[in-house]
């Protein structure tokens, strides 16, 4: 049983303890009431000892481990093979670029993951036609560095330099820079400009 569910069912307790507190006396007669009552010390013992619960239950999963841990981005929700053509992309067209490039140019892969425009997988995102320069001309096929492997694990993990962008290009580069032109620039990190 998952953390939250286990806060709500002693929260969910909690208010029927009080409910019954509070509305008892006013719904059974008198000497009906004195033969099942709880004693009010016994109440407080137990609303204190379900807070002590929630308390205690907290978020054991919060360590500042560099990973982000919530449902949205975890490496948890890509394969292997995922997580290396993330990385192949990552290097082939971050390569030369500072790491926090890399990151941002991974960061594009999994906002577009994410985004109901794009398809939904990481394979689907890299190999949709027309996308990126490197899986036509065959650059995505070179082994991926270890600093590319890092990029895509923290971008898999919700690190985003690129603020949510969901296109980058380099101007100096560039076949289509009109494309480019109508969009939103978000920040410029080394040669790549990232845009939305």
């Amino acid at each position: 049983m998952s953390r939250i569910h286990f806060k709500e069912i002693i929260i969910s307790l909690a208010l029927i303890m009080i409910l019954n507190a509070v509305f008892l006396p006013y719904t059974m007669p008198a000497a009906e009431l004195k033969a099942a009552s709880i004693e009010k010390e016994d109440i407080y013992t137990g609303l204190g000892l379900m807070f002590l619960l929630v308390v205690l239950s907290g978020d054991g999963d919060n360590k500042n481990d560099g990973v982000r841990k919530d449902d949205y981005h975890s490496y948890k929700n890509f394969s292997a093979e995922e997580i290396e053509i993330l990385a192949s992309i990552i290097n082939a067209e971050a390569r030369g670029e500072s790491y926090k490039g890399k990151v941002a140019v991974g960061a594009v892969i999994i906002n577009r993951v994410y985004h109901p425009s794009f398809p939904n997988s990481i394979r689907e995102v890299v190999y949709q036609s027309g996308q990126f320069t490197p899986v036509e001309n065959g650059m995505i096929n070179y082994s991926p560095d270890s600093d590319s492997f890092k990029a895509a694990y923290d971008a898999v993990s919700g690190l985003d330099p690129s603020k949510g962008s969901l296109y980058f290009y380099n101007p100096a580069k560039s076949k289509n820079p009109s494309f480019f032109a109508d969009r939103e620039k978000v920040v410029t990190i080394g040669n790549h400009v990232f845009l939305k």
